[in-house]
């Protein structure tokens, strides 16, 4: 059961709690406040984040529908690290990427086309800075334009999912993952692609960027079990 002492109660009322709360659970489990395997109860978590049940039961069904935890026999548990997971969740994620850039290659504007190239720039940018906590934030902006840009709100949903689903994933079980550098360079080339209105090329570089990080996030969780 997650220790209710270890998650900062919500003390703000907005519009949208479930959100609130949702980032609360998720942040806990990659901290590992709530630690993996753990069970989750609406009850406990409600009392922790001091809010009412409803909130916590619409957040751990967005949790579950995204895959960070799991149903067990009293509410919820938190999915535990394996590189089986880490695989599925890329090799999704690369799918539904690939779909959206070959969408978003028809479909972007001129205005789009033109926020995508500028981030993907200035991942590089900051790559070659070494600005790490810099360059995740333009990772995350450059692949958010390209979902909104495919036009399509389900499959910008499912894009939305499975990144949250692999960095939190990336961030709890992984200790470092290799040049970025590689990865701002890999934006670019996928922009350019998007800049010519070539689908085809667009998706597979998207998809095969996708499955590079995930092979270096798997040799990065080997790493970190051979040295446990």
């Amino acid at each position: 059961m997650a220790s209710p002492q270890l998650i900062k109660p919500i003390v703000e009322r907005p519009a949208n709690l479930t959100d609130m709360v949702l980032e609360a659970i998720q942040n806990a489990i990659i901290d590992k406040s709530v630690a993996p395997g753990s069970h989750i109860s609406e009850a406990s978590m409600a009392a922790a984040l001091e809010v009412s049940k409803t909130p916590v039961r619409e957040a751990l069904l967005r949790l579950r529908h995204i895959g960070l935890v799991v149903p067990a026999e009293r509410g919820m548990r938190v999915v535990t690290p394996s590189p089986e997971l880490i695989r599925n969740a890329y090799e999704l994620r690369a799918g539904v990427e690939r779909s959206a850039a070959q969408l978003a290659a028809e479909r972007a504007s001129e205005d789009q086309l033109a926020i995508v190239e500028a981030a993907a720039q200035d991942s590089l940018e900051r790559a070659k800075a070494k600005d790490s906590e810099g360059f995740r934030a333009c990772d995350a902006e450059f692949h958010a334009h390209i979902a909104a840009a495919c036009r399509n709100d389900l499959l910008a949903g499912a894009v939305s999912d499975t990144l949250i689903l692999t960095r939190a994933l990336r961030a709890r079980d992984v200790r470092t993952t290799g040049d970025s550098v590689v990865c701002g360079q890999e934006h670019i080339a996928i922009s350019e692609a998007l800049r010519r209105r070539d689908g085809e090329t667009a998706g597979r570089r998207a998809q095969a960027h996708i499955t590079h990080v995930m092979t270096m996030v798997l040799a990065a969780y080997a790493d970190a079990a051979e040295g446990n």
